[in-house]
């Protein structure tokens, strides 16, 4: 365990120094204070937007974390073989893979929540100045749960970077197949629901594309499950029953995504 923990500081270290990420980060920032300007734009759906436009800012930030910045610490290791010095002392394979995963979930989170604290602060002032009647169904809780729902669904996919980067050397495929799982686990429900109003209303489906569907939708992750902006926007707390099952499908996605990227990794020949 403490090499894994070693491993994951070192990684968190070397994310923390990638220009990438402050460029990120202030993209994100001014994104952020570019919310200000809107204030006056929207009337009495002004809560209802600032929430949105927050907690989009933040998503979005944490998607091209994950995909460029994270996938290029995965592949760095590979392409300037620093994989072998760790993997010559003692380190297992599985270790390298854990210490990786977690070291990028802190990286993540630290860089996430200094975001969510920021527009904390903008909605804080914002709604104590002449707004705070624009904010009647605000709700600080649905605010900060929307944003751990959007922390567990970059626990999973961080998962499935980290998959990919087991089976390939390349940072570009393994780019090009996570955002494939990102866009068909952000659709796949919307998919299901057509397919099955299609066979229900028209009576029309094929047993071939019914049958596809109802496969992919157990092979590909939900994602869209863990978007609840328009929740928080309206206030209205997700159940904790609700909350407790998407956290625990997401930390058991991410177990399995693990235990097929180490047992992957294990037979790999690197070269």
């Amino acid at each position: 365990m403490k090499r894994i923990q070693a491993l994951a500081i070192l990684t968190f270290k070397e994310g923390i120094r990638d220009r990438a990420l402050y460029g990120i980060t202030i993209m994100a920032v001014m994104m952020l204070l570019a919310t200000i300007l809107l204030t006056n734009l929207f009337g009495h759906e002004l809560g209802k937007v600032m929430v949105d436009l927050c907690l989009s800012t933040i998503a979005f930030a944490g998607l091209l974390l994950t995909f460029f910045v994270n996938i290029n610490l995965m592949a760095k290791d590979i392409d300037k073989r620093t994989v072998y010095s760790v993997l010559s002392k003692p380190f297992s394979r599985t270790e390298y893979i854990m210490g990786k995963y977690f070291g990028l979930i802190l990286l993540v989170f630290v860089s996430l929540f200094l975001l969510v604290v920021f527009s904390t602060g903008i909605i804080f002032i914002i709604k104590s100045a002449d707004a705070s009647l624009y904010f009647k169904d605000f709700s600080w809780i649905c605010y900060f749960q929307a944003f751990a729902f959007q922390l567990m669904m970059f626990v999973l996919l961080n998962a499935v970077i980290i998959f990919f980067s087991s089976i390939t050397s390349s940072s570009f495929l393994t780019l090009i197949f996570s955002l494939s799982v990102y866009v068909t686990g952000q659709s796949i429900e919307e998919v299901v629901s057509f397919f099955k109003k299609e066979a229900l209303v028209y009576n029309i489906t094929s047993p071939v594309n019914q049958f596809v569907v109802e496969y992919l939708q157990y092979v590909f992750p939900n994602l869209s499950a863990f978007d609840i902006k328009m929740f928080a926007s309206h206030g209205k707390l997700i159940s904790i029953s609700h909350t407790l099952s998407l956290f625990g499908y997401s930390i058991v996605y991410s177990a399995l995504l693990l235990f097929f990227a180490s047992l992957i990794f294990n037979k790999r020949e690197l070269k």
